[in-house]
């Protein structure tokens, strides 16, 4: 286990200066292809918000107050993991030119993408922030938690997009998969309902989805004044530990593989 965290933290630390510039360079692109570049990402959440504020809201008349920011602290973290599982899927396979001329660990591509992903997901943060102030919520203490609860999201991220990506080498229709599980995740998540309506017979089923406990803890820090749900948190924690180091064993051992294949 030693090994393998000292390896990964050597394989970033060595090529930490070709991870920015892959970084800046995906982020300069995607400016470039659009007109309102990362705004996108703000706007895309906020469409889906409006979407389904007004099916429910206006509609069917169901969702109650505040029913807007409810749903917005939950489609960002949505579409933080729906895009990390999809480019995750396609992280090794997309650098097929790089990676037949010269060596470089595959866990580099990996964190490239998480890394604007991430970006992305900030500026998605950060205006949901504006958002929810604007909106009169009061924070709490319970507030500075969010961190927390992004550095377990991450890990679980890192470690799934990391057998996402094994997988996209062995098996191409992976990534459009992804798509579709990415679709099935938002109905299997409590974006558009509270878990605590859940009936108690099906509540302990939905926790399996590890989105359920994130979100519901992004809920309580930000929206609640209440601590995140430290139990379901700690397992998810536990298994996304796991799940990374399991993740790091497989991307060593088929490390020189790779470029064979695609």
């Amino acid at each position: 286990m030693i090994r393998l965290i000292s390896n990964f933290y050597n394989d970033i630390k060595d090529h930490k200066d070709l991870i920015k510039y892959f970084v800046l360079a995906d982020l300069k692109a995607t400016n470039a292809r659009t007109y309102l570049g990362f705004l996108w990402w703000i706007i895309d959440p906020i469409l889906y918000m409006a979407l389904f504020y007004l099916l429910v809201q206006v509609i069917l008349q169901r969702g109650g107050e505040g029913y807007a920011v409810f749903l917005f602290t939950a489609l960002i973290p949505l579409k933080w993991t729906t895009s990390c599982l999809v480019d995750g899927a396609g992280a090794i396979t997309s650098k097929k030119g790089i990676i037949e001329r010269v060596f470089v660990p595959k866990i580099v591509f990996i964190i490239i993408r998480l890394a604007v992903n991430s970006i992305k997901f900030f500026i998605g943060l950060i205006a949901m922030f504006i958002f929810l102030l604007v909106y009169g919520v009061d924070f709490s203490v319970n507030v500075l938690f969010v961190l927390l609860i992004i550095f377990i999201h991450s890990i679980f991220l890192l470690g799934s997009m990391i057998i996402l990506a094994h997988l996209g080498v062995f098996i191409r229709d992976v990534k459009n998969m992804m798509q579709y599980i990415a679709r099935t995740l938002f109905y299997l998540s409590p974006v558009m309902y509270d878990i605590s309506r859940v009936p108690d017979t099906l509540a302990p089923f939905l926790y399996i989805n590890p989105l359920t406990s994130l979100i519901t803890s992004y809920r309580n820090v930000l929206l609640y004044q209440q601590p995140p749900e430290w139990g379901a948190l700690l397992i998810l924690l536990g298994v996304s530990v796991a799940l990374l180091l399991y993740a790091l064993r497989v991307l060593n051992k088929y490390e020189n593989h790779y470029s064979k294949v695609i």
